[in-house]
């Protein structure tokens, strides 16, 4: 089951509990494992503590708490404050024995005995890759000197990972081995309908509405390097220029559908910041160069489960209800998850679902073998 299906189930349930994060000793010797969750895989909460995303119930209504964040010229809606990451998703019980979704909890428990120096590393998804790559460096600098770093990226978390790599900060010099655990390295067509739409958590839809996408950062920088992802009827690729203001202007996609929003400036902004943001990012990460890295890569590609690889467009009408279908591991084409030259990295493939494949016992003993 997807990340984006499990939960959609979970967010019904009426009852339930979260797993605490795992208790973690500081390394002591200088083998050091970074584990780097995905994208919308993290808690939030406020400084408070209380915990804006994810909790059990919080899709029993159509909500009424976004998590956008907040910009000049935004309109008045109701959202949480300014939150900060706590965690990785661990395991969430709405039905004990029953219904009990395990993203992270028994992965970390697993690590934490099994790889050297195991430290978990959580960020806010919502923001810009880069900078949380580059904060993931200043953890790793924060080590100290004469450390021997090993990076576990899972999704959006190998992105990160390579983020930081690329960045110059002097943390990544202390790594040696990176592990890209179902990394979309050119991107998902898959998200294209979640920032048309919004991401519905069952009933839900204030938490991860299109209004909150728009000011994600990562959300936009999650779409593939270039809009080659629309097919006509007969699945032949069909120029969009999708990723062109002016575009979602004219046509009302997402957001923009509302007269309000298309005539407003600050939302215009914000769209072109994102979009900006974007090309950016794939400008710095997706076009490496030079020689290959000294550090040491292995690439685990989910294949064998289908996934959105494409839309179909006609004319200036986009069919968000009947998207192709290519191989992956239902979130991740695997032709996507390929890491770009100059990297030269160990693949290794499995059958395993995204948002499982680290709780694939497989999976687990070839990263075992990678970083020991």
């Amino acid at each position: 089951m997807s990340f984006r299906a499990w939960l959609s189930v979970f967010a019904v349930q009426i009852v339930g509990c979260i797993a605490p994060q795992p208790i973690l000793a500081p390394p002591a010797g200088e083998d050091v494992t970074f584990f780097i969750h995905g994208y919308r895989a993290s808690f939030l909460a406020t400084e408070s503590g209380e915990l804006a995303y994810i909790t059990p119930g919080q899709g029993l209504s159509k909500g009424d708490l976004s998590l956008a964040l907040p910009f000049a010229g935004q309109r008045d809606f109701p959202k949480y404050p300014a939150l900060h990451a706590v965690g990785p998703l661990t395991r969430l019980t709405a039905i004990p024995l029953i219904l009990e979704l395990d993203p992270y909890a028994s992965w970390m428990d697993w690590a934490k005995t099994a790889l050297p120096g195991f430290q978990v590393y959580a960020y806010d998804w919502r923001q810009d890759i880069r900078e949380s790559g580059r904060l993931l460096c200043e953890r790793i600098s924060a080590l100290g000197p004469n450390r021997k770093v090993r990076l576990i990226g899972h999704s959006m978390g190998g992105l990160v990972s390579l983020a930081c790599l690329r960045s110059g900060h002097p943390g990544a010099k202390s790594v040696v081995k990176v592990a890209f655990v179902g990394t979309p390295f050119k991107g998902g067509p898959g998200q294209w309908d979640d920032l048309q739409l919004g991401t519905k958590s069952s009933s839900n839809t204030a938490l991860l509405g299109a209004e909150a996408l728009l000011t994600f950062p990562a959300s936009w920088q999650l779409l593939p390097p270039e809009p080659d992802f629309f097919v006509d009827e007969q699945g032949a690729k069909v120029p969009v220029p999708a990723y062109d203001a002016q575009t979602w202007l004219t046509r009302g996609w997402g957001l923009f559908a509302e007269q309000t929003v298309r005539e407003n400036p600050a939302y215009r902004a914000q769209l072109e910041a994102r979009l900006a943001e974007h090309d950016s990012f794939w400008k710095e990460l997706g076009d490496l160069e030079g020689a290959a890295p000294e550090w040491k890569a292995l690439a685990i590609i989910g294949t064998g489960r289908p996934c959105d690889v494409a839309w179909r467009a006609k004319g200036d009408v986009v069919d968000l209800s009947a998207p192709l279908r290519g191989d992956g591991d239902g979130t991740v084409a695997a032709n996507r998850a390929v890491p770009p030259k100059p990297i030269v990295a160990e693949v290794v493939n499995t059958g395993a679902e995204h948002s499982a494949l680290l709780n694939d016992e497989g999976v687990r003993e070839v990263l075992r073998q990678f970083v020991k």
